[in-house]
């Protein structure tokens, strides 16, 4: 971990770090040993953790970007998280949602959208969203409700992220992506359930993404789960 050389915010008004994967020059998050992601993923937990208890009472998140259509600025493979000093509106409307709604809305969706999974572990489950962020996105979670994710996640997380990770990226040709986390940190509460996000990126926000907030999707998601599906079981 090494403060970013370009933080978003001065030190003495929040966090910004950048959690280095390895110290092996990896391009791709899924190139790194499963030992390797291991350990990165354990050390995104505690920072997410640390920062999570600041005095400050900072708002974590942690999020990484891979190739320059995603953002990224160095190649090799890392991730970041900042600590903001006030809740984030789009995150705080995010857990509003499963605050309000009648049921949670992961588990809802992993009922309803069976034939998306892309593949299990003993408690982690990887699918297409129905209704994805972004064409071609998919989604990590615990198979069973769960508004935090453990303290160290990150054997389980790297033996599904790993696989899936890098079969996305032979099915949709590109190696760009975004991922974040999302956990409980508002007023959801244990009404939460934790997930990853991954979002592949293959082309540039225009007018209307931006401007009337309107995505095409490329990619129907059932149809992208059992590719996904098909490429892990023929690497």
């Amino acid at each position: 971990m090494i403060p970013n050389r370009f933080p978003v915010m001065p030190p003495e008004v929040g966090v910004h770090e950048v959690l280095i994967n390895s110290d092996r020059h990896v391009v791709h998050l899924w190139d790194l040993t499963l030992d390797e992601l291991s350990r990165a993923i354990d050390a995104w937990a505690l920072r997410e953790a640390a920062i999570g208890k600041d005095p400050r009472k900072l708002w974590p998140f942690l999020f990484l970007n891979q190739g320059s259509a995603a953002g990224a600025s160095l190649q090799h493979s890392h991730a970041q998280i900042i600590g903001f000093p006030f809740a984030p509106p789009r995150l705080v409307a995010y857990e509003t949602a499963f605050d309000v709604a009648l049921s949670c809305p992961i588990c809802t969706e992993l009922f309803q959208a069976q034939t998306h999974v892309i593949t299990r572990t003993e408690s982690l489950v990887a699918w297409a969203p129905p209704t994805p962020l972004l064409s071609g996105a998919l989604r990590v979670a615990p198979i069973t409700h769960m508004p935090h994710w453990p303290t160290n996640p990150g054997r389980e997380m790297a033996g599904i992220l790993k696989p899936v990770l890098a079969a996305l990226s032979s099915v949709l040709d590109t190696s760009a992506v975004n991922l974040w986390l999302r956990q409980s940190r508002g007023t959801a509460g244990s009404r939460f359930h934790w997930h990853v996000d991954i979002v592949p990126r293959r082309g540039t926000l225009a007018g209307m993404e931006l401007g009337a907030g309107v995505f095409t999707v490329i990619n129907d998601p059932e149809e992208l789960a059992s590719a996904i599906r098909t490429q892990l079981s023929h690497p």
